[in-house]
């Protein structure tokens, strides 16, 4: 380990979206890394690193190596020597390694259509979700299908959250005085968060300055992007909660997800993580 090392090196996590993201981002453009997969390969869990990073069964070893390296206790995070990145800011990346980088987001109103489409589906999913399944986890991390349905939905929760003043500052923890494994409790939580959606939707949405800089821990994106990573995010979380229906829980979906909605949309052509 140094921080003189000029190699590319990516922290990230097994199961995280934005990880996977970035992955296939350096992949894309023949960027090659040192890869650093912060979750415990024995499946373990840390109580006190899942407290800074936000996922379970984190490996405090690699853990600690950020820390010394003075690298933030989130994932995903690309260092080349002393300098990072934050792996969900695609173009703060791409200038860190030398990628060119130049992308436009969606209106924000396709946007928004999309968003509802996405949280529409999603309770259409935890209807066919059996009720003895909701603990099971999700593939090679400690995330229960219940804990998949809660973060689709807390995904527009943090947006309004921002929009309503709160400043992102860290993983959103995205807490609830209700038992989210259960099934009403969910469908609850989500309606809310679209019913609450579209009323700022259509009162002080329709004033919001897209262009203004978002309060958030990751970089200095403008609203605008923020609520196209909010859309895409969900949407990456949809496309694995129908992969578990279909693949391992064998449910045949009427209506499978258009991959029209991904279209144009910078989210990682994969569901999950090969390794």
């Amino acid at each position: 380990m140094s921080a003189t090392d000029t190699s590319i090196h990516l922290y990230w996590a097994t199961g995280c979206t934005s990880c996977l993201r970035i992955k296939e981002f350096l992949e894309r453009n023949n960027t090659s890394f040192v890869s650093h997969n912060v979750i415990q390969k024995d499946g373990s869990t840390d109580a006190d690193a899942e407290s800074t990073v936000g996922i379970q069964g984190v490996d405090p070893e690699i853990m600690d190596e950020m820390a010394e390296l003075g690298l933030p206790q989130h994932v995903p995070i690309v260092r080349r020597g002393e300098e990072w990145a934050d792996g969900k800011d695609l173009e703060n990346v791409a200038e860190l390694v030398g990628i060119d980088y130049d992308a436009e987001p969606l209106p924000v109103e396709e946007l928004y259509r999309r968003l509802t489409v996405l949280l529409e589906t999603t309770q259409e999913y935890l209807e066919l979700l059996p009720d003895d399944e909701l603990e099971t986890h999700i593939p090679n991390r400690p995330r229960s299908y219940a804990d998949l349905v809660q973060h689709i939905y807390s995904l527009p929760d943090v947006f309004m959250m921002h929009e309503a003043g709160v400043p992102m500052t860290g993983v959103p923890r995205m807490e609830h005085h209700w038992d989210h494994n259960s099934k009403i409790a969910l469908r609850t939580y989500g309606s809310s968060v679209q019913g609450r959606l579209d009323d700022w939707f259509e009162s002080a949405g329709q004033t919001c300055d897209w262009s203004e800089t978002a309060d958030v821990f990751w970089g200095q994106p403008t609203k605008h992007a923020f609520f196209e990573r909010t859309t895409w995010h969900t949407g990456q979380h949809v496309r694995q909660l129908e992969w578990v229906l279909e693949e391992v829980l064998n449910i045949e979906l009427e209506e499978p997800l258009d991959s029209a909605l991904w279209e144009d949309l910078p989210m990682p052509e994969k569901v999950w993580n090969d390794n």
